[in-house]
């Protein structure tokens, strides 16, 4: 699963279509997940609070919050949507829904189920063609369809009483043992701060920059700047920047007259040897191979 395969995939944006199943325990990772139950519904218990998403309407949170599946009412198929933190907060939103997602609600899109699932069959067949391009198609209209919800308005799911363990008792002890309920008003504080991070490193990739940089331009503490980026992406600021660099080399590789030492130059890397290193260990060949590979 995104965000557990390893601590640098919760900056991978992906899409499942499965049956949903129990989950056996609470899990958090770093993407906006968006949930879509076909024809099917379930109950989720996310930043401790238990909730009910009816069947076909999509449903957005923040990964980043404790959540998991416990029931499922009848049988059907559940899209997966994970959206990158910096891609989210980069998109046009109100900040309405921003804030509410950022800290543990669960937004509910106005039921529309036929452009939805036209959609999401799409989104997922070109998702699978791994095409580059078309992933970075599928963003731009999430962006724009999470922009119509800006406008349109979204609501809330249910809040419903325990009902899978024996007693209110035990499901209260099974709760407590399960998830913990954050502070929300501390938590949006830190995105904003570590959305400023992530502009400021996007801005910057050509460069060599060290998390020291990163502190000064928002005049904070460089040990506060650490903990806070991880406790909120899931992964290091150096793990970040590393991957945002593979990234932009990937799309660079994609034009096949550039030299391959100016693309990891130009992607922030101090030496020819350090970019071939971490592709190396990331994509599992060396850059020249992966082009032809990609072409």
């Amino acid at each position: 699963m995104p965000g557990s395969i390893s601590d640098i995939q919760g900056d991978i944006f992906y899409i499942e279509n499965r049956a949903p199943y129990i989950m056996g325990s609470g899990h958090v990772h770093g993407h906006v997940e968006l949930n879509y139950l076909l024809n099917c519904s379930a109950t989720y218990i996310v930043n401790g609070q238990i909730q009910h998403i009816p069947e076909n309407r999509l449903a957005i949170f923040w990964a980043n919050m404790p959540h998991r599946l416990v029931d499922i009412q009848g049988e059907g198929m559940l899209y997966n949507l994970y959206i990158p933190l910096p891609e989210f907060l980069q998109w046009p939103l109100a900040e309405q829904l921003r804030q509410e997602v950022m800290t543990g609600l669960i937004a509910l899109v106005k039921p529309d189920h036929d452009f939805l699932v036209m959609r999401l069959r799409r989104w997922y067949e070109d998702f699978k063609s791994d095409n580059p391009e078309l992933k970075e198609i599928i963003l731009a209209e999430l962006s724009l369809l999470l922009k119509r919800v800006s406008l349109l308005g979204w609501d809330h799911p249910e809040r419903v009483s325990f009902g899978i363990a024996e007693d209110q008792e035990e499901g209260d002890q099974w709760l407590n043992n399960q998830v913990s309920v954050h502070q929300g008003n501390a938590r949006l504080k830190g995105v904003h701060h570590v959305s400023t991070m992530i502009h400021f490193i996007g801005e910057n990739l050509h460069r060599p920059i060290s998390t020291a940089d990163i502190a000064a331009h928002l005049s904070l503490h460089k040990n506060y700047t650490t903990n806070l980026f991880t406790s909120v992406m899931g992964v290091s600021i150096k793990q970040y920047l590393q991957f945002q660099r593979l990234q932009k080399a990937q799309i660079l590789l994609l034009d096949s007259e550039r030299p391959i030492a100016d693309i990891g130059y130009a992607c922030g890397f101090s030496s020819l040897s350090r970019f071939y290193e971490a592709f190396q260990r990331y994509f599992g060949m060396p850059p020249g191979q992966f082009r032809k590979k990609l072409l």
